[in-house]
């Protein structure tokens, strides 16, 4: 997940003294929490609990939102809730919005059978509410039947959106109502506590997950920890903070992460412990982890180095593309753990298209904003055209907006007249089939298997016969669900 994975937000300038400083550190964190997410998509052995990175992101983005916001309001004496929301849509809607163009074409070239199905997850992922469509729709994050969804991630981000909007509207009532520092964190840190007893009061142990994990009010506690966290310690006190307290601080955080490496490489998600005993402890390691990030120590130094800052000013963009990419290379291979020498390929895609967002869509929008980043990109154009003839390289950006326009209606196309959709289908009967949710990860693998080559078959040959392929993978997923009830 991702996650306040917004750079901006997180390399805020803290102000102290009346000078303006940076927290490098908090990049390494994001870099930490995006590879960790990362090697749990491959499916990198030793890395069960990989997603634990996306609750890193929370705790993140819970502390650098809230105490972003409160430092405005007592700086300004208000909060400029236009402003965050405008910075916030700048940030995070060209870089999605490329993707999910970008995503929806190559579906339609590669996996048409999947269009049909990919529609409403486009739906949901414009809105900011895959969390909930997914939750609903029974889409395990942690089991999978076919081929992966592509945009499956992006419920993460759902969960983060939704919080921007609410979350400064409570703090807004928070700082207005509540002069005590200690007190403002206390209703923080209630809320957090509540959704995480909530999230103990609906999941059943050996049940499917999904509506806690994906749930905003189950899956809240990192976010409002770290929340909790800068209403305590903010970031400009951290950052000025004494040399006693610095030492403290890279004690928490060098705790924190060893508590987090060993649950990435223990925990998985299909233990019952997770929820949410494991999140907790997640969201309090990451919390450790954060604040010594944002000090001048030690921990914080380390977390500085060129290669971590490098990927985590890019992190947003790594993790909106890593999935998509996985996701279609094992719609294309076919089922099963790819071979090793794949997942290094896999991860240099999703790092080089997100080094090129932001380079040439995210950094230039952040900077200047839609408007006057396209002024730019007209100029170019109009440039590029005048000068081709001098240049062939002067085409370039010709080149680019022609590709672009390619992407574009290909993806159109794709939504406007997606082909019958065999999977789809399939997934419906697997639920009539198996309606317990324990017994349908129990079925995944074998199902997986028996399904592929028709999976494949539909692309080709239509539905109808496809529909007969399919039907020994439906029988031997119920015959195993038989023996998983009995």
């Amino acid at each position: 997940m991702t996650t306040e994975l917004a750079l901006k937000a997180a390399d805020r300038p803290a102000v102290t003294g009346g000078q303006r400083q940076r927290a490098p550190g908090l990049d390494g964190v994001r870099a930490l929490a995006v590879l960790a997410v990362l090697a749990f998509h491959l499916g990198i052995p030793g890395a069960p609990g990989g997603f634990l990175g996306v609750d890193v992101f929370f705790v993140l983005s819970g502390y650098l939102i809230t105490d972003l916001l409160a430092a405005r309001r007592d700086r300004l004496g208000q909060l400029s809730l236009g402003q965050f929301w405008a910075r916030r849509a700048r940030r995070l809607l060209p870089a999605l919005a490329v993707v999910l163009v970008t995503v929806t074409a190559a579906v339609a070239l590669a996996e048409p059978g999947q269009l049909a199905a990919l529609r409403p997850d486009l739906a949901a992922a414009a809105a900011y509410v895959s969390n909930w469509y997914q939750a609903t729709h029974h889409v395990s994050y942690f089991a999978s039947f076919g081929p992966p969804p592509p945009l499956q991630h992006l419920w993460s981000l759902a969960i983060e959106e939704q919080f921007y909007l609410i979350w400064p509207l409570i703090l807004g009532l928070l700082l207005a109502g509540l002069s005590s520092r200690h007190a403002r964190a206390a209703v923080a840190w209630a809320g957090a506590a509540a959704s995480a007893v909530l999230m103990a009061l609906l999941y059943t142990p050996g049940s499917d997950p999904s509506r806690v994990y994906y749930g905003t009010d189950t899956h809240a506690t990192a976010l409002l920890v770290g929340a909790a966290l800068a209403l305590t310690w903010p970031l400009a006190a951290v950052a000025a903070g004494s040399p006693g307290l610095t030492r403290r601080l890279d004690f928490a955080g060098v705790a924190g992460l060893a508590v987090l490496a060993w649950a990435a490489g223990h925990l998985s998600g299909a233990d019952p412990v997770v929820y949410p005993a494991g999140l907790v402890i997640a969201a309090l390691a990451a919390g450790g982890l954060v604040l010594a990030a944002a000090a001048p120590g030690g921990l914080s130094a380390l977390l500085s180095l060129r290669p971590l800052r490098w990927l985590g000013v890019r992190s947003y963009g790594i993790y909106l593309w890593h999935w998509p990419v996985i996701a279609l290379a094992a719609a294309i291979a076919g089922p099963g753990r790819g071979p090793a020498w794949l997942w290094p390929v896999e991860a240099a895609i999703a790092i080089g298209l997100a080094a090129a967002s932001w380079q040439w869509i995210e950094s230039p929008i952040l900077r200047a904003g839609f408007g006057a980043t396209l002024r730019s990109w007209r100029a170019g154009l109009a440039e590029s055209l005048t000068a081709v003839r001098r240049s062939p390289v002067r085409a370039l950006p010709l080149l680019a907006v022609v590709a672009a326009a390619t992407v574009a209606c290909t993806a159109g196309y794709g939504v406007l007249h997606p082909p019958a959709s065999t999977t789809s289908a399939l997934m419906r009967q697997l639920r009539r089939v198996t309606p317990n949710p324990a017994c349908r990860m129990g079925v995944s693998t074998h199902f997986q298997e028996a399904a592929a080559r028709p999976i494949t078959i539909a692309a080709s040959t239509g539905h109808s016969q496809a529909g007969t392929r399919f039907r020994p993978a439906i029988a031997a997923a119920s015959a195993m669900t038989g023996q998983c009830h009995r």
